[in-house]
């Protein structure tokens, strides 16, 4: 509609600076007059593609948002089974820290937390939605700054950092079992509960007890991040009942 404004002004402007019938202040205020329609036309065709354009952003926000609203709270159910899994490690090398010296470990106590000694348990990360819309550039699409931030700081600083002390425990614990493996003789009924009970061993434990506590402190600080994003969504976009 606006280019056809816009061509039918400007023809009638060519056709009346031609006209020789009419004075020159007479075409000086037709063309004004067409002038006029013209940057009228073009400025509400540029208002309205803005408008458009915004609009659209803001329908791929709400999508998108809805989308991570999906996986955080599918992440904050994950996360939270971890946290009760890194608690039963921390208790298990809490009893092998913990050993008195020069006794063995008890066989029924590292039988109730053998499975705590050499599994791993790591964030998956539903991540590939933000990571997809980051990509794209629409990140800054977000007009709530402070939920632009708060979701930001979540992928790329405090998951990040989970990710490093998950892996830092990963690798140590991989050393944990490699050194059980190496000094065990005749298992079961050999050195086990000896080996188990050995400086190294509980000396390791130590370490991973602290290590526990920072990674447990880590998802915690995720899942409470995670909680105020959905909050400020469900705020902006309530959840149809």
């Amino acid at each position: 509609m606006a280019e056809l404004e816009v061509a039918k002004s400007t023809k009638k402007i060519i056709e009346t600076a031609k006209d020789k019938e009419k004075s020159l202040w007479h075409k000086i205020k037709e063309m004004a007059l067409e002038i006029g329609i013209i940057i009228f036309a073009v400025s509400l065709s540029i208002a309205f593609h803005s408008w458009s354009e915004a609009r659209h952003e803001q329908h791929q926000v709400h999508v998108f948002l809805k989308g991570v609203r999906i996986d955080l709270m599918k992440d904050m159910g994950e996360m939270n089974e971890d946290i009760k899994a890194y608690k039963n490690q921390k208790k298990a090398f809490h009893y092998l820290g913990n050993i008195p010296k020069g006794q063995t470990a008890n066989s029924d106590s590292l039988k109730l937390f053998a499975p705590y000694f050499y599994n791993f348990t790591g964030y998956g990360g539903n991540t590939g939605r933000y990571e997809g819309f980051k990509s794209s550039g629409k990140i800054g699409f977000i007009e709530n700054d402070d939920l632009q931030n708060s979701i930001l700081d979540l992928y790329e600083e405090k998951i990040p950092r989970l990710t490093i002390s998950t892996d830092f425990y990963k690798t140590q614990k991989l050393k944990f079992a490699d050194y059980i493996t190496d000094n065990t003789l005749d298992y079961p009924s050999g050195n086990i509960t000896k080996v188990m009970a050995s400086d190294p061993v509980k000396n390791r434990s130590q370490i991973y007890l602290s290590s526990v506590n920072q990674i447990i402190s880590n998802y915690e600080s995720c899942t409470e991040q995670m909680k105020e994003i959905v909050k400020v969504i469900d705020a902006e976009f309530p959840p149809k009942k």
